[in-house]
């Protein structure tokens, strides 16, 4: 047996003992079918409740924990972490907490306590002793266990040392589950209702197509540039898109000055056409990423207008659709001054990761 189908043979079965035996202790059944009867999950987006001893959480594991998921979102400019978590004390799981849209359970075997004694509950003795013989396993994912469309993960391990080293090699993938998730329910709620004829009218004038959410309208149409914006007298959203034939790369090579060209020239007043949209410093954070399977510059920065009269976080994508021989250029900002930015950038990066060219299979 492969090391692969090893592991997830093991993954199954542990996930029928972890399940079993919480489920015994709260309803009494493990019927797939009583999973329509759950509560709706519940609490605020990005919000992550930790299941473990108070002791611990206030340790080393609960240190690694957080450089996991409370590290700050890059180019915002407010401090907002990817993820907002809570230490429950295990005693106090109730079933009203257990409703939580996303749950850490962390616990290991050299823990002792009534805190550990409680935590080791959520586990039959079989699942106890694999983790006793196996310890290069140290996570479980598991979906909907006590509301639906919950998220859940157990974090487990011998010693403390043991799984707070498993917690360090594996940041990515422990923080891009939750991500992964919350960019999930987002997107069915965002996309819920769609403005189909303003996606119609990308596809038939500019010859690609995105999402766009209802309450979007375009703000500003040319031969080679779309605007879409969201008013709010509160807030904005904006996606805008700029496109050319692919003669050089020299966008690639400084795709903050390629932006500073466009906005300079397309996203200027109306009514004051000397004040333009800008940067607000030269340090945006420029990487290279697949962009739904293109190659693609990201950029994250803080945009304002030539005046100061706002401004806010944006991200960027470039890359080459080589059917179309095209150059994109694809932009969203936010403007939402005195208030969080963090959830209105997930939804607009969800725009705009929605793309499709017209010659996309």
């Amino acid at each position: 047996m492969s090391k692969l189908l090893a592991y997830l043979t093991f993954c199954l079965s542990f996930t029928l003992l972890i399940s079993c035996s919480d489920k015994k202790k709260d309803t009494g059944t493990t019927k797939k079918e009583d999973k329509a009867y759950l509560p709706n999950s519940g609490g605020e987006p990005n919000a992550i409740l930790v299941v473990m001893d108070t002791t611990a959480w206030s340790g080393p594991i609960g240190d690694a924990l957080k450089e996991v998921y409370s590290q700050y979102v890059p180019a915002l400019p407010q401090t907002e972490p990817y993820f907002k978590l809570r230490n429950i004390n295990p005693l106090k799981f109730n079933s009203i907490i257990k409703r939580a849209t996303n749950i850490i359970f962390v616990h290991t075997l050299d823990s002792r306590g009534r805190q550990a004694t409680q935590m080791e509950k959520y586990y039959s003795n079989e699942s106890l002793e694999k983790i006793k013989a196996d310890s290069s396993i140290f996570m479980l994912p598991q979906k909907d266990i006590y509301a639906k469309d919950q998220t859940v993960l157990h974090l487990f391990g011998q010693t403390k040392d043991q799984l707070i080293d498993h917690i360090s090699d594996n940041k990515e993938i422990l923080k891009n589950y939750f991500t992964k998730a919350e960019g999930d329910r987002i997107a069915s709620k965002l996309f819920k209702v769609r403005e189909k004829n303003v996606e119609k009218r990308l596809g038939q004038e500019y010859d690609f197509t995105m999402k766009i959410p209802y309450g979007f309208e375009v703000a500003k149409g040319l031969k080679d540039f779309v605007w879409i914006r969201q008013l709010d007298p509160e807030w904005e959203k904006d996606v805008f898109v700029h496109f050319r034939p692919f003669d050089s790369q020299e966008p690639f090579e400084d795709v903050l000055a390629f932006r500073e060209e466009i906005t300079s020239t397309y996203m200027r007043d109306i009514q004051k056409p000397e004040i333009y949209m800008t940067l607000q410093d030269t340090m945006g954070v420029v990487r290279e990423v697949n962009f739904n399977g293109m190659y693609a510059k990201e950029a994250r920065g803080l945009w304002k207008f030539s005046d100061i009269s706002a401004g806010g976080p944006f991200v960027s994508y470039v890359f080459v659709d080589e059917k179309q021989k095209r150059l994109y250029y694809l932009e969203a900002f936010v403007f939402n001054p005195g208030g969080d930015k963090r959830v209105f950038m997930q939804e607009m990066e969800l725009v705009l990761q929605s793309f499709k060219s017209s010659l996309e299979d």
